[in-house]
């Protein structure tokens, strides 16, 4: 699936900065939009905000947040009774390096071809960012694609 613009609600965005800024670790949460079956979309509203029950941690490796599988489970048989689909994974950083990790390459949740994974650094204290110092990356067949600050500001727009 290819989206050309994706035009995300404010309330989404107000919704997820709260639940980032609610302790001093990683959050997890996932952006969920009506589901449209198509190769090409022109734009997608992505109107909801889902903070999966998760449990932080920390180890000499780095910081990292865990959800349960029957938790993640319980998300997507939601989305379906409502004719929804998870379209954009997020988590915050503690820092300024927001490039994508082996572990969040492991662990990522939102992963159809053309999903996205937003990773916002300093743990949300400044705001998502998006297209500044967030990165932005979308889900391709073999990988994940970081997108340029321009690519950000023409595709994700706020309405």
């Amino acid at each position: 699936m290819k989206i050309q613009q994706w035009k995300i609600k404010r309330d989404v965005l107000i919704q997820t900065e709260a639940a980032f800024r609610a302790g001093e670790h990683e959050v997890f949460a996932i952006w969920s939009a009506e589901y449209i079956k198509a190769d090409v979309i022109e734009e997608l509203i992505v109107d909801s905000c889902i903070v999966p029950a998760q449990t932080p941690g920390v180890t000499a490796e780095g910081v990292w947040v865990h959800i349960e599988g029957r938790e993640l489970q319980r998300i997507q048989l939601d989305n379906f009774k409502a004719g929804r689909r998870s379209v954009i994974q997020l988590h915050t950083h503690p820092g300024a390096d927001v490039r994508m990790s082996k572990l969040d390459r492991a662990w990522e949740v939102v992963r159809h071809v053309g999903a996205l994974s937003i990773i916002v650094p300093h743990y949300c204290r400044f705001g998502l960012q998006l297209g500044t110092n967030a990165n932005i990356y979308e889900r391709e067949e073999d990988d994940w694609r970081l997108w340029s600050p321009t690519e950000a500001r023409e595709r994700l727009v706020v309405v």
